[in-house]
C-alpha cells in the first residue's frame, strides 16, 4: 500500500509548484523587456570600474551611477542613434544613385574600363554575364527590409530604452548587494561562485572591449577614409565593417577592397590608390596596435565564433544582438573553462 505524503514532502512539493507558477507569471510579465534588462546587466559589468573610480570623488554610489549612465547616453548612445539615422538616409541615397534610371550601375560598361580589360578572358566573360542592376536591387531590398524592421518599432524601442536606462542605473548602484544575494542563492561554495562571477565579468569585458571596440575604431577609420576619397554611403559601409572585421583572414578587406574597386572602375584611380594606402596603414593595422592595450592578458575569443555570435545574435535578438550574441558566447567559454578546471568535482 502506497505511503501518504509526509508533511515535509507535501510542503516541498507545494512550494515547488507555487514557485514555478509565480516564476512563470513573472517571466511572462518581464519577457517583453528581457533584452533591455540583459543589456543593462552587460553595461553594468562593463562600466562598473568607471563607476567605482567616480565614486571616489562623488562620495555617493547613486550620484556616481547617475553620472555613468548620463555619460554613456551622451558619449555612446546619442551618437550611435544619430549615426543610425544617417545610415538609413545614406542607404536611400545609394539606391537612388546606383540602381535608379540613369544610375551608375545602369550605365556602367565594364568593357570600356581599362582595369577590366586587364583581367583574364574567362573572368571577363563571367563579369559580362552579371546583371549589375538586378544584383543592386536585391541588395537594396535586403537592406531596406532589415532597416525597416529596426525603425518600425519606434514606440517599443523608446519604452525599452527607458527600461534599459533605469535598469542600468539600478544594477550599477545595487551590484554589490546583488552579488551577495547571488552567493547566498547558489548551491556552490562561495569560493566557486566568486570564481564563476569573476570569469563571466572578465570574459564579457574582454569580448566587448577586445572585439567590438576595436571593430568600432576600424569602422570609424574606414568611414573617414571612404568619406575623404569619395565613396558614397561611407557610414553604411562603415557599419558593415564592424561585422566584416570579425571575418577570419579576410577581415575589413571584405568591404575596403570593393570600395577601392568602385573608385577605380568609376574613373578615380588616384582616389582608389589613396584609399588603398589608408586601408592598409590606418584600418588594417589598428587591431595589432590596440589589442595589447585594450584586451591585455584577458581571454580573446576566436574571431570566427565572435562573427557567428554577432550574426546569430542580430538575427535572434534584433539590433541589440550585436552585444548579446558575443555575451552568450562568453558564457559558453566560461562554462567550458569551469568544466575543465573540475568544478563538478569541487562542488561535491
Amino acid at each position: 500500500m502506497a505511503q501518504p505524503f509526509s508533511s515535509e514532502n507535501t510542503t516541498r512539493w507545494f512550494f515547488l509548484i507555487i514557485a514555478v507558477i509565480v516564476l512563470y507569471l513573472f517571466w511572462s510579465i518581464i519577457s517583453p523587456y528581457a533584452m533591455a534588462l540583459a543589456t543593462a546587466i552587460i553595461f553594468a559589468m562593463i562600466f562598473a570600474p568607471v563607476e567605482k573610480w567616480i565614486r571616489k570623488y562623488a562620495r555617493s554610489p547613486k550620484l556616481s551611477s547617475f553620472l555613468v549612465v548620463l555619460g554613456v547616453c551622451v558619449v555612446v548612445l546619442a551618437p550611435l542613434s544619430g549615426i543610425a539615422i544617417l545610415i538609413a538616409e545614406q542607404s536611400s541615397d545609394i539606391v537612388q544613385m546606383s540602381i535608379a534610371d540613369g544610375g551608375w550601375l545602369s550605365t556602367f560598361d565594364p568593357a570600356k574600363n581599362p582595369l577590366f580589360l586587364m583581367l583574364p578572358g574567362v573572368v571577363q566573360e563571367q563579369v559580362m554575364a552579371l546583371n549589375f542592376v538586378e544584383i543592386g536591387k536585391s541588395a537594396a531590398q535586403w537592406v531596406f527590409e532589415n532597416l525597416g524592421n529596426v525603425f518600425s518599432r519606434g514606440t517599443s524601442f523608446i519604452i525599452s530604452f527607458g527600461i534599459f536606462l533605469m535598469s542600468f542605473y539600478f544594477f550599477l548602484t545595487e551590484r554589490e548587494g546583488i552579488y551577495k544575494q547571488a552567493l547566498e542563492l547558489s548551491p556552490f561554495k562561495n569560493k566557486i561562485d566568486d570564481g564563476i562571477i569573476r570569469r563571466i565579468i572578465g570574459t564579457v569585458r574582454s569580448i566587448v572591449l577586445g572585439a567590438l571596440i576595436i571593430a568600432l575604431v576600424q569602422a570609424t577609420l574606414g568611414s573617414i577614409g571612404m568619406t575623404i576619397f569619395g565613396v558614397p554611403g561611407a557610414l553604411l559601409w562603415g557599419a558593415l565593417l564592424i561585422v566584416a572585421s570579425q571575418v577570419p583572414v579576410v577581415g575589413t578587406s571584405a568591404i575596403m577592397i570593393p570600395a577601392i574597386a568602385y573608385l577605380a572602375l568609376t574613373g578615380h584611380p588616384l582616389n582608389a590608390l589613396g584609399l588603398l594606402i589608408w586601408a592598409v596603414i590606418a584600418v588594417g593595422s589598428i587591431d595589432n596596435l590596440l589589442s595589447p592595450f585594450i584586451v591585455g592578458s584577458q581571454t580573446k575569443m576566436p574571431t570566427i565564433f565572435v562573427l557567428i555570435s554577432i550574426l546569430g545574435g542580430l538575427q535572434f535578438f534584433g539590433p541589440i544582438g550585436f552585444i548579446l550574441g558575443p555575451t552568450v558566447l562568453a558564457g559558453v567559454f566560461v562554462i567550458i573553462d569551469l568544466y575543465k578546471s573540475g568544478i563538478l568535482a569541487s562542488a561535491k
